[in-house]
């Protein structure tokens, strides 16, 4: 039993599955094992970036037609209970202890019979179910974790399914090029489903060819996003010619607000604009082209397509201003592209690592960029002297990895930046 949160924690994140997931059959039976009863709508986001926004999106606009919306998300920035919410409520420690001394006497006796460790994120999601059974939510927003195909949150029954784009990451699990990641991605849609996607035009073909082989509907918003505006702060945009505005930064938000726009007029279409505007006007992510001060902006952007809607944001939203980059990544990241295309942007660079067993060593960010560089083993001394270098006609952007930006984060409000 445990009775503080650490331990609980602790415990969760040491549960690591011994071999490769090849079916969905583990957590079919555990929740089939504890009798979880799944009676409520979902939705079901994959994607390689956007999943997280789209998802709050969806929620944000959803709660205000009264409507009790369960969401699970990762991976968190702040704290773990982000992972698991109902409308604006984090699923709290108490309860979070309660579901876990739950399911470490289930895990254990699982064990013993089948001689299978449930992992973390298995563990975390059956969490979320049982929680949402206990709170008799409406309907759920899910997001995946890896993939699709293969990804625990797959073996639900959907009744939409959302893929934000496609891109390149988690290369070693999904495929070296984007149709193998599209297969893993398109793996949610199920026979007979409907998707909402603003996946590139290379895709298409295969997003398609997909549809026909599984009877599914294929909803492609990439024509209807358009005039997108970056404001001081947030993003407008035209959706099929209505006009919209949300509080996230970067031009990418336009979309994902459109898929949410989609996904919610799907579920119900007489929600009025009005009730989408002031849902999009509540959403806040956290470590997401967040402005820590006017000229101090932080973005989880960890891989190359993420890093590509960055800085195109950049240019955009500063054409007069020299950035400056602190950055850093987990050394199974393409940190080498990342590296190359923030060059493109850098008027000099700050790299630095964390206390992670996949950390990388700073040193050898500078192989990969000719603009001039500082290097530091403490990130907390590398934000002092970037923040103290910083001058008038300078912005600092500070990106790399959502592990990074949650300990930027940290720091920089901690101690009043």
């Amino acid at each position: 039993m445990f009775n503080n949160i650490d331990d609980a924690l602790d415990w969760l994140y040491n549960q690591k599955k011994l071999k490769k997931r090849e079916d969905l059959s583990r957590i079919k039976n555990c929740v089939e094992l504890l009798n979880i009863k799944i009676d409520y709508k979902i939705i079901h986001i994959a994607g390689t970036n956007g999943k997280g926004s789209t998802a709050n999106y969806i929620k944000n606009i959803l709660k205000l037609e009264n409507k009790y919306v369960g969401i699970f998300t990762s991976p968190y920035i702040l704290f773990f209970n982000e992972r698991i919410m109902i409308n604006d409520r984090y699923i709290s420690n108490s309860e979070i202890m309660y579901y876990l001394n739950k399911l470490y006497e289930f895990s254990n006796n699982y064990f013993e019979k089948y001689n299978d460790i449930i992992p973390f994120f298995e563990l975390t999601l059956l969490m979320a179910l049982m929680y949402f059974e206990d709170r008799n939510i409406d309907i759920a927003v899910i997001e995946c974790g890896l993939g699709g195909l293969l990804d625990s949150t797959n073996f639900l029954k959907t009744d939409l399914s959302i893929i934000t784009n496609v891109g390149y990451d988690h290369l070693a699990q999904l495929g070296p090029n984007l149709s193998d990641i599209a297969s893993h991605k398109l793996g949610i849609v199920h026979d007979g489903n409907c998707c909402i996607t603003y996946v590139k035009d290379e895709l298409k073909q295969q997003f398609d060819e997909y549809k026909k082989i599984h009877n599914a509907k294929m909803l492609y918003i990439n024509d209807y996003v358009k005039n997108i505006n970056i404001l001081d702060k947030g993003v407008s945009f035209e959706y099929k010619n209505e006009y919209f505005i949300t509080p996230l930064s970067g031009i990418y938000q336009a979309y994902n607000a459109s898929l949410a726009i989609e996904a919610v007029r799907y579920i119900d279409d007489k929600i009025p604009n009005l009730l989408i505007q002031e849902g999009l006007n509540e959403t806040f992510m956290p470590g997401r082209f967040e402005y820590i001060k006017d000229n101090i902006i932080i973005d989880g952007a960890h891989n190359i397509s993420a890093i590509e809607a960055l800085t195109d944001s950049i240019k955009l939203k500063f054409k007069n201003k020299k950035i400056n980059i602190i950055y850093s990544a987990l050394f199974d990241k393409e940190y080498d592209k990342m590296i190359k295309h923030l060059s493109n942007i850098a008027n000099k660079f700050y790299f630095t690592t964390l206390k992670d067993l996949r950390a990388t060593d700073p040193n050898i960010f500078s192989k990969y960029t000719n603009v001039s560089s500082y290097t530091f083993i403490n990130y907390e001394e590398c934000i002092n002297k970037a923040i103290n270098d910083l001058k008038d006609d300078e912005i600092l952007l500070i990106t790399g990895s959502l592990h990074f930006i949650s300990c930027v984060r940290n720091y920089l409000k901690n101690n009043n930046f």
